[in-house]
């Protein structure tokens, strides 16, 4: 349930951004043949209801407490001091400096029990935000891109 609760919150966010978006981008069209109330009620019930729901549905997720220890199962972590290098070079050329930084901001972060000084990898809110931002970015690109292919055709 908590996985089809974190997908429905993506594409909910994704499609409340595209309706967000669009009505920004109808608003200030000059050649438009809606009236600003019309643009400003799918503003509110197309994009920021969406944006809303999402909020709910990926709130648990995001706030939800890291990993416990594996060694003995306490909460309480420092960060480990251990420089590790979280971007890919691979990803920057390809698709750019943006996917690239939310892909590395996404990854799990290495921390140390403060009891028995364990190191292990933890998701903290950070990354998962993170990690929600990047979905969204890619399915609003891929939405893009079959609008596209389709245009053309």
């Amino acid at each position: 349930m908590r996985a089809l609760n974190h997908i429905a919150g993506i594409l909910l966010a994704t499609v409340g951004t595209v309706f967000v978006l669009s009505s920004v981008a109808l608003f200030y069209d000059e050649d438009r043949d809606v009236t600003p109330g019309m643009i400003g009620a799918m503003f509110v019930v197309m994009g920021l209801l969406p944006l809303g729901g999402a909020f709910v549905l990926l709130r648990a997720t995001v706030t939800a407490p890291g990993r416990a220890c594996p060694q003995c199962g306490g909460r309480e972590q420092k960060p480990a001091g251990v420089l590790r290098r979280t971007n890919n070079q691979w990803l920057l050329h390809l698709f750019g400096w943006l996917f690239a930084a939310l892909w590395g901001a996404s990854r799990e972060k290495q921390v140390r029990c403060n009891r028995c000084e364990t190191l292990y990898l933890t998701d903290t809110r950070g990354t998962r935000i993170a990690g929600v931002l990047l979905w969204v970015i890619l399915l609003l690109v891929l939405c893009g891109v079959t609008v596209q292919l389709f245009e053309n055709r």
